[in-house]
């Protein structure tokens, strides 16, 4: 496609996909550049939270992400000696969604899904193998030095969106300070398809430990039959080999949930956690979304709806920019709107929910472990608590920001 009025995406993750859904949905031409050969299977996000069901909704796609995952009202927090400490039931959201639960779905798989739906629309192109170098601007569009497997060349738009993860080439073309911290520990990411659930364990569960916390979700799995994984903290003196070393991660496993028998583990993944929030999400026609602008650890699963909400809020001003003639000070709104958010709802509440865990001080363990008790038992106290770790807040003070 040579036309160069056409949005440039970089990143085919599920944030890449969400934006290229929405835009072929708004008859806007695009070309998504992806790195990889294709959708990658690592195992890495999988909740997807009320709100941004919500929004999927409008695209027709939660109906579909329901049968494909697992649908979830409740969640557990945990201690490691004590056990359940509070079972939250996200029913109590009914009067605030029309989907008062999580859904667990990989997102390689919602990135397949999207990409299935794309092939019933036109003026798009999907280009694996190509990994965005950089970008610049002129004031006719975007161009971008793209690295293909015939060597670098150059692609032509109106818009660049940097859906291209928390190393963003798109983001540092613009120089932005990617402003935050990076943890000591890593996080250690086994799965295993023992089912744990037999146990009493939720969907999901937080697991509160002075010394080593841990969280244990379910997915599905490739075979639907369920893959439950376990995120341990790892402290940063260890080396990969010793991290992944059989027995090592066999003890992990039995020091969690002692067993007579051993686990299968089918994954084994380590990565180093940062939170960070880009300085600005806008440099003239380059935009940057989900991780580009914002990465956060994952206990509790925020990030990638994090960059659902940026898709969506972003597509849309972009649609009224490109068919109604809106300004694009829009762009300007959008960047007020998810930089706000992203600093006092997405990093605050992913913050806090990792010093929750890892709380050291007894009685400060035991006074939190009973405020949680008193949420779980009260429905009002217990809305109002999930309105935030569910997102629902974030979104409505998103809305608010003119």
């Amino acid at each position: 496609m040579n036309d160069d009025n056409r949005v440039l995406i970089a990143g085919g993750g599920p944030i890449g996909y969400t934006t290229a859904l929405n835009l072929a949905k708004f008859d806007i031409p695009f070309t998504l550049f992806e790195a990889g050969e294709e959708i990658s299977e690592d195992p890495r996000a999988a909740t997807i939270h009320p709100p941004t069901l919500e929004m999927f909704d409008t695209i027709g796609l939660t109906k579909i992400f329901m049968k494909r995952g697992f649908v979830t009202q409740n969640y557990h927090f945990r201690d490691r000696k004590q056990g359940l400490i509070a079972d939250f039931n996200l029913g109590v959201l009914k009067d605030d969604t029309a989907f008062p639960y999580r859904v667990m779905l990989e997102q390689h798989k919602i990135s397949r899904i999207i990409a299935d739906v794309l092939e019933d629309y036109d003026q798009h192109e999907i280009l694996n193998n190509h990994t965005v170098e950089s970008v610049s601007q002129d004031n006719d569009g975007v161009i971008a030095t793209i690295n293909t497997p015939d060597g670098l060349k150059e692609f032509r738009g109106r818009y660049m969106i940097g859906c291209d993860g928390g190393r963003s080439n798109v983001r540092k073309s613009i120089e932005v300070d990617f402003e935050g911290f990076q943890f000591e520990e890593r996080f250690l990411v086994v799965s295993t398809p023992y089912d744990f659930g037999q146990h009493g364990y939720a969907i999901t569960n937080y697991i509160a430990d002075p010394e080593e916390w841990c969280a244990l979700f379910c997915v599905k799995g490739p075979d639907d039959k369920g893959l439950w994984r376990v995120v341990f903290p790892i402290d940063s003196d260890f080396t990969e080999d010793e991290i992944f070393d059989d027995d090592a991660i066999e003890k992990r496993l039995q020091g969690f949930h002692p067993r007579e028998t051993k686990f299968t583990v089918v994954h084994r993944n380590l990565y180093q956690v940062h939170q960070r929030v880009a300085t600005k999400y806008r440099e003239g026609r380059i935009l940057i979304a989900g991780d580009a602008a914002h990465i956060n650890n994952p206990l509790g699963g925020m990030g990638m709806n994090f960059g659902f909400h940026d898709a969506f809020n972003l597509t849309d001003k972009l649609n009224k920019i490109w068919f109604n003639g809106a300004s694009e000070d829009l762009f300007d709104q959008y960047e007020r709107q998810r930089k706000t958010v992203a600093s006092e709802y997405l990093q605050a509440q992913s913050i806090e929910n990792k010093k929750n865990l890892e709380r050291k001080n007894q009685a400060d363990r035991e006074k939190f472990f009973d405020e949680l008790r008193g949420i779980a038992a009260d429905d009002e106290k217990q809305r109002k608590y999930l309105r935030r770790v569910a997102m629902i807040e974030g979104v409505e003070r998103a809305a608010s920001i003119s």
